[in-house]
């Protein structure tokens, strides 16, 4: 493998570790941290780097709720009084 697509892909880990340490320390700003590093100092365009951020997001949140649910930690009945509204 290319060293500079080695170099890329860390650079990638990088700046989305530092946005979750944030996000896991407030609670947010992942999209916010992600989005200005990689358009800041990666130079990814605006469009690719807010596209790249959304993929991400559906995961964690996906993978957070899977968490929550498997650790039974969701109250089901106000869940799905709020599905309709989400």
């Amino acid at each position: 493998m290319d060293t500079s697509i080695i170099t890329n892909i860390l650079l990638y880990v990088l700046v989305g570790f530092a946005a979750q340490m944030v996000d896991g320390a407030l609670g947010m700003a992942f999209g916010v941290i992600s989005q200005t590093l990689l358009v800041g100092v990666l130079g990814v365009p605006p469009a690719t780097a807010s596209a790249s951020v959304h993929i991400v997001e559906v995961f964690t949140t996906g993978t957070s709720g899977a968490s929550h649910a498997l650790h039974r930690n969701i109250d089901w009945q106000l869940f799905l009084r709020l599905v309709p509204f989400g």
